[in-house]
């Protein structure tokens, strides 16, 4: 942590003093009803943004989402006040984060409803990249939760906020775990929903750490408040948890990795010499898809599937599907 003190200058004129963060994260402190209603409006614009741009496929949409939400603050709020040992503001950011999560996930619900025949979820990249969270997902979030901290107590760093907000996923995650649950596919809402939980549990770790740091404890303690060891317990034993279905996610990834290799190069042996030729293999949920085109008809398939068996599992479903439309079983 020393490192950590150092950058954050917790004693030098750099530092926001603990008045000021508090008055940004706490909408229970100073013009409250402005900050509120700033909160909402903002979040119900983003969460609107961040589903049609994802049902879309429109990147910049959902990178504009990305910036216009205003749902990091209630998060960073229940960090610092796990450090400064303010319960009423601690209750009060919770209950912010469950409503503002609840908004996000119905508006992305009813936006899947009206416009996902426009694409098949399991073919839209928006939602797909944000349904496998891995351990290395949980890694960057902690380095971009530092990195927000750090603009939050620093005056001279403010202006890196607009990309941290880029950097982490938290509006579009939560619109893709509305639009998938409108479309019938829990599993991947659930995925989504970890990714969510990784960022938000991240964030607030790093951010328990950079405001621990900045020497606002010692400060609160200075005004008679109690830091809440309570809360950094279960903050702790959150993330514990959380990282089982990370890492049994990323163990799956790898898992996955290898068999795609290994059919890819099965496949290019079976079609050598023939005129046929290998599209593509790719992943499509749980199953493995071979797309191969060619003059007449294909290559006897016993070769490839015995070459493939030596590696994917039974269980793991392969296809090959032909330039004709005609499907194999492996």
């Amino acid at each position: 942590m020393g490192w950590l003190t150092r950058a954050v200058d917790a004693g030098g004129e750099y530092r926001n003093p603990l008045d000021d963060i508090e008055d940004g994260l706490f909408l229970t402190t100073g013009a409250r009803r402005a900050k509120t209603s700033q909160f909402w409006v903002l979040l119900v614009l983003a969460s609107i943004i961040a589903a049609g741009g994802i049902v879309g496929d429109s990147t910049p949409a959902v990178i504009g989402a990305m910036i216009v939400a205003p749902l990091a603050t209630p998060i960073y709020g229940v960090a610092l006040a796990t450090v400064i040992g303010s319960r009423r503001n601690l209750v009060a950011s919770l209950e912010l984060l469950v409503a503002g999560v609840a908004v996000n996930i119905l508006i992305g619900f009813l936006v899947g409803l009206v416009t996902v025949s426009r694409m098949p979820v399991a073919d839209n990249p928006q939602i797909i990249g944000r349904t496998a969270p891995t351990l290395l997902d949980l890694g960057v979030a902690v380095t971009v939760g530092v990195a927000g901290s750090f603009a939050l107590v620093r005056r001279d760093v403010s202006n890196i906020l607009a990309g941290v907000a880029i950097a982490i996923s938290l509006v579009p995650v939560l619109a893709v775990v509305g639009i998938t649950l409108g479309s019938g596919r829990l599993d991947l809402a659930w995925g989504a929903f970890i990714l969510f939980l990784t960022n938000a549990a991240a964030i607030i770790v790093a951010g328990v750490a950079v405001f621990t740091a900045a020497g606002y404890q010692r400060v609160a303690a200075e005004r008679g408040m109690h830091p809440g060891r309570r809360a950094k317990v279960l903050i702790a034993v959150f993330v514990v948890v959380l990282v089982i279905p990370l890492g049994a996610a990323s163990l799956r990834t790898f898992r996955y990795e290898q068999w795609m290799r290994a059919t890819e190069s099965a496949s290019e042996q079976w079609v050598t010499g023939t005129g046929w030729q290998v599209e593509g293999v790719k992943q499509e949920g749980g199953d493995i898809v071979i797309t191969a085109i060619g003059p007449g008809d294909s290559p006897p398939i016993d070769g490839l599937k015995q070459a493939v068996r030596m590696t994917v599992p039974k269980r793991i479903v392969v296809q090959v599907v032909e330039g004709s439309g005609n499907t194999i079983d492996l």
